[in-house]
């Protein structure tokens, strides 16, 4: 009798966020993850618990490799202006949802299923990163305003105003547009972000 494959944890979490990524929650089944990862259904089970544990931890994979650069950038004020700031942020994820070796957008973005979080585990796990993201953005731009950048508009509603075209330049990537087009929405994005 063969034994059962063995599969890192690790390995197992990659092929589930790219599943999640290009599909979305909703239609990823626990068939379609077996597949990919290779293992039955209660091998997944007994590793991660249900399909919504096993998404919040791809997910997680998500934000600590393929978008750490991002939040990197996020977190480390060098005393760029707004404008600077914003392009550099908003370029970097634009080369990300244009890879052609990954799935096209954003994990975060794409894979959130549909609904209201209350409804749904998945909505309200890409919710709360949402939230974090729109949080840390607002206060690299308060940090801004504080040396001198005269904004827009209030650090909180250019908060929301990245990331809401941060999911429509997701969207458009899916959708096939160029990453030159999408750079270029990026860079005038970025430059609405000051008078």
């Amino acid at each position: 009798m063969s034994r059962p494959r063995s599969i890192s944890k690790e390995d197992s979490l990659e092929r589930a966020l790219l599943l999640f990524w290009e599909r979305g929650y909703d239609r990823t089944s626990i068939a379609d993850l077996s597949e990919a990862i290779g293992v039955g259904p209660s091998s997944i089970y007994n590793s991660f618990g249900s399909k919504e544990q096993l998404f919040r931890e791809a997910i997680d994979r998500y934000v600590a490799t393929y978008a750490s650069p991002a939040m990197k950038l996020i977190a480390t004020d060098t005393g760029e202006s707004a404008v600077e700031f914003v392009r550099e942020l908003m370029r970097l994820l634009v080369k990300l949802y244009t890879d052609k070796k990954k799935p096209a957008g954003c994990a975060i973005f794409q894979s959130g299923g549909a609904g209201m979080p209350e409804e749904s585990h998945a909505c309200a796990t890409t919710n709360e990163i949402k939230g974090g993201l729109r949080t840390a953005i607002r206060k690299r731009l308060d940090a801004c305003a504080k040396a001198g950048d005269e904004l827009s508009a209030p650090p909180k509603t250019l908060a929301l105003f990245i990331v809401s075209s941060l999911r429509g330049i997701s969207q458009l990537a899916c959708d096939g547009a160029s990453r030159s087009d999408l750079m270029k929405v990026a860079d005038h994005a970025a430059e609405s972000c000051a008078k």
